[in-house]
């Protein structure tokens, strides 16, 4: 009877441990059911909660720690060569094509500017004479090579869409007047196309084939959107669908969208000019000040030198 005894308290334990672990999961799960079942009432009533209010419900630890974790996941997204493969050829797509490059010769490029910004490290650190200078000069060079295209590609693609900023509210004027002339979207697309030729033309033009070929309008539209990578053409082409499917005069919404790019233009264009102040103080203190003091004090400096000899 003693032996039993400790064997018995273990096991009343172990299940007075596992039924205190099912009620905990199904108090737990309930929970959540009310929670949800809350929800959809609430939202039935039209009581619905914001997405801010939704967002305080989670847990604290889920809060602080999500945005980071997703900033991770799409970092480590966007190294993965299947990711690499498609910017490269959104970019490529966006700026032209320059020099008939694709995703895989855009790599067989980097791979030989890497190879040949390497030698000319290798042989700077040479020059120097040091192994650790060899090392560094070599690594230094691959690194530069390898990340001198992108940089290249990357700068492509800011001129370009400097280029679609600027040109993107008169071609809207174009589209709107033709509109109100009463041709529909496409058609006023196409007039933008025949009088029109720059940047802008090209990816509209390019819009306008797929739809041609059969195409979903939204789908084209959408794309050549997101292809830009500009916020106000997005919103553009989220507005004209929008004004579609309600019934809005969709040239009434483009003429608005135009003067608003127009206004955000122009204070773009002042506060680059009033930052423009801020910028030339560093080249002027730190180069027309000496060289005024160097004239305005340098005779003086030499008679007081003079003197004291």
């Amino acid at each position: 009877m003693n032996a039993l005894l400790p064997v018995l308290i273990g096991v009343l334990a172990a299940a007075g441990a596992y039924v205190l672990t099912v009620g905990i999961i199904a108090s737990r799960a309930a929970d959540a059911t009310t929670l949800a079942r809350e929800r959809l009432a609430r939202q039935e009533v039209g009581l619905g909660q914001s997405a801010v209010a939704l967002q305080l419900e989670k847990p604290f630890t889920e809060r602080l720690f999500s945005p980071m974790r997703r900033w991770i996941d799409g970092q480590m997204m966007r190294l993965t060569p299947e990711a690499q493969v498609a910017n490269f050829r959104r970019q490529l797509d966006f700026v032209g094509n320059p020099m008939g490059l694709d995703p895989a010769s855009l790599q067989t490029l980097r791979i030989a500017a890497a190879a040949a910004f390497g030698a000319i490290g290798t042989a700077f650190g040479m020059f120097i004479g040091t192994p650790i200078a060899i090392g560094v000069a070599l690594l230094g060079g691959v690194a530069i090579g390898f990340y001198l295209p992108v940089l290249w590609l990357d700068q492509l693609v800011r001129e370009r869409r400097a280029e679609l900023e600027s040109s993107l509210p008169n071609a809207l004027d174009v589209v709107a007047i033709s509109m109100e002339a009463g041709l529909g979207l496409d058609r006023a697309l196409e007039q933008l196309v025949r009088h029109q030729d720059d940047s802008l033309t090209l990816l509209v033009a390019r819009a306008l084939r797929e739809i041609q070929l059969g195409r979903p309008r939204a789908e084209a539209l959408e794309e050549m959107a997101e292809a830009t990578g500009i916020e106000d053409f997005a919103s553009l082409v989220r507005g004209i669908l929008y004004a579609e499917r309600t019934g809005v005069p969709i040239a009434r919404t483009i003429a608005a969208h135009a003067a608003q790019m127009r206004v955000k233009r122009r204070l773009k264009i002042r506060t680059e000019a009033a930052r423009a102040s801020l910028k030339i103080l560093l080249p002027t203190v730190g180069c027309v000040f000496p060289t005024l003091w160097l004239i305005l004090l340098g005779p003086a400096l030499i008679v007081v030198l003079t003197l004291s000899h």
